[in-house]
């Protein structure tokens, strides 16, 4: 028998770990409504023809060989000049192209930790940044997002955390899971602790475009005026609706600073050549291009937003609060009883043929009962689902 390593032990992602049991709910004659992970496509919407079409071209003229390992130029062009507008200048030597913000959260992490070192993550929080800690063999060291107040740092918990072997902050602003969002003004004090303390902070702003009101500033804006290195992660995933074309990039805002990481990125970026090139001709247009989709999309996920958080509130078993971001709503649910949340879940899955994903899945506490539902889909399905959570809490 051909043992794995040691590393894989402790590498969960929760989005997709539970899929196995649905699936074999489905071989057994279930019915599944799959409400675990954030992929417009699989709910009917599509990206905008300007993009598809700019990859098409790219098939068509056989641009299909290797890219530069940081990506093509005119993509990075794109990314400098986008972050330019902003009000974060950047220029294309500061930008490296990958598959999805994912595989940029590991060339980062993986370039910059050793044995032991520490991460700070948000709690709730995406979770592959602890499956990448558990797997380097690094520490990830939560900091608390209160629920109580529209899931919301403390910024003294964040700096009573830090200790000698803590070499960075990730700040996912806004937030996956959640949908919250963080004031600029509340960034600004994270982005304080973290220059005082000489860490890197990693700001994942993947769903900043998609915010139902004004969207945070980028956190590469508000460092500006303050001495901390920082690495942003962004993609075309979700604000254009291409999740399975893994198109992502990371940005540098003041490299001097950590000029040795990112050569050392860079040597790794080099190691898996380069991300797929015909999906990279996507990110000048996407840029570039119009954004009347991604209005009419968030005004779909307004609407879908509206209907489950009135749902909620119509059952005393369900509470939660209200997303400004994003697809994602979390929902605390009161009758845990002897279960874990993961427990619960599975329970729901069993009974009602729902799935969506526990709240410890994002590193919250497994007794305190949140859940992770997606509300991309209809409202037809999603009022489906809702009278079958209802009558499984009736019962619970």
């Amino acid at each position: 028998m051909i043992s794995p390593s040691t590393r894989t032990a402790n590498f969960h992602y929760a989005i997709r770990n539970l899929v196995s049991a649905a699936e074999a709910q489905e071989r057994a004659g279930g019915s599944i409504i799959y409400l675990n992970i954030g992929d417009p496509q699989a709910y009917g919407f599509r990206p905008p023809a300007h993009i598809v079409e700019a990859v098409a071209r790219a098939l068509r003229d056989s641009f299909t060989g290797y890219a530069h390992s940081a990506g093509l130029r005119a993509a990075r062009n794109a990314v400098a000049a986008y972050a330019t507008s902003l009000g974060s200048p950047t220029t294309p030597e500061q930008v490296l192209i990958t598959s999805g913000a994912s595989e940029a959260a590991d060339l980062v992490l993986t370039a910059l930790v050793n044995d032991g070192d520490e991460v700070l993550l948000p709690a709730p929080g995406y979770p592959i940044y602890p499956a990448i800690l558990n797997k380097l063999g690094a520490i990830a060291r939560n900091y608390t997002l209160n629920s109580a107040g529209q899931w919301q740092p403390d910024i003294e918990e964040i700096d009573s955390l830090i200790t000698k072997r803590t070499r960075a902050l990730v700040l996912i602003n806004p937030n996956n899971p959640t949908g919250s969002i963080i004031p600029d003004e509340t960034t600004k004090q994270i982005l304080e602790v973290a220059a005082r303390h000489q860490l890197l902070v990693i700001a994942d702003e993947v769903y900043r475009e998609l915010c139902f009101e004004e969207p945070p500033a980028s956190a590469s804006v508000l460092a500006q005026e303050m001495d901390v290195p920082l690495i942003t992660l962004e993609s075309l995933s979700k604000t254009h609706l291409v999740p399975g074309w893994r198109v992502g990039w990371m940005r540098y805002t003041h490299e001097r600073q950590m000029r040795d990481l990112t050569e050392a990125i860079g040597r790794l970026a080099s190691g898996r050549l380069c991300s797929p090139t015909p999906a990279q001709y996507a990110v000048e247009p996407a840029l570039e291009g119009s954004r009347e989709f991604q209005r009419v999309f968030l005004s779909e996920l307004k609407s879908r937003r509206d209907f489950c958080v009135e749902r909620v509130r119509k059952n005393e078993s369900l509470s939660c609060e209200i997303p400004a971001a994003a697809f994602y709503l979390m929902i605390k649910a009161e009758k845990l009883g002897e279960r874990t949340d993961e427990g619960f879940v599975l329970d729901l899955l069993k009974k009602t043929g729902v799935l969506v994903v526990h709240g410890s899945g994002f590193g919250v506490d497994p007794h305190l009962g949140y859940f992770r539902m997606v509300y991309l889909a209809d409202e037809a399905t999603l009022g489906e689902v809702f009278s079958r959570i209802d009558q499984f809490m009736a019962t619970a």
